[in-house]
């Protein structure tokens, strides 16, 4: 299981539209989503404790943000 999505593991996936964070994840790391210009949605589950410095930085079409149970 994941538990943490390293530095920049995204990092200009421009064609990336939608995400869906697993449960096991706890922690976002740098920069990781960094622009993903095509990036509109993200779902993010409680188990996040931690999202890092710039980890949708560079977003420019995010418009939602859901965290679940």
């Amino acid at each position: 299981s994941v538990t943490n999505i390293g530095d920049e593991a995204f990092s200009g996936c421009s064609g990336l539209t939608s995400v869906t964070i697993p449960n096991s994840v706890k922690s976002i790391l740098f920069g990781v989503f960094y622009g993903c210009s095509g990036l509109m949605s993200v779902t993010i589950p409680d188990s996040v404790t931690t999202i890092e410095k710039n980890a949708f930085y560079g977003c420019s079409g995010l418009t939602e943000i859901n965290m679940s149970e």
